[in-house]
């Protein structure tokens, strides 16, 4: 995968959790703990390639964008995330996945 792509993936997933981070409500949780009492959202990107990707918001009932991708990231996004930071996470962290599955398809 090459970088430029990856840094346009980047700004997108940013872009995107700048948006869903103006919609958490305050009865939003991102898990299921009884002691998480802070409104947060928890965000699903995924990608096959590096290239395209989807996403999906909390429970999906199995027909989120995500479930027909093989590499998933999850984004745990709460009204004080840094949007930046969390949109380069998940990019490494699919990066990674995305050529760790390459290494494979070659041997």
């Amino acid at each position: 995968m090459n970088k430029k792509t990856l840094r346009q993936m980047e700004r997108e997933i940013r872009a995107l959790l700048i948006s869903l981070k103006r919609e958490i409500d305050d009865e939003y949780r991102c898990t299921d703990d009884p002691d998480d009492d802070t409104p947060g959202m928890l965000v699903t990107v995924a990608t096959n390639d590096g290239v395209t990707w989807s996403y999906q918001t909390g429970d999906n009932s199995y027909t989120g964008g995500c479930y027909g991708c093989r590499h998933w990231s999850l984004i745990y996004l709460y009204r004080r995330s840094n949007c930046a930071e969390l949109a380069s996470g998940a990019v490494d962290e699919l990066a990674g996945m995305v050529e760790e599955a390459k290494r494979y398809e070659t041997v």
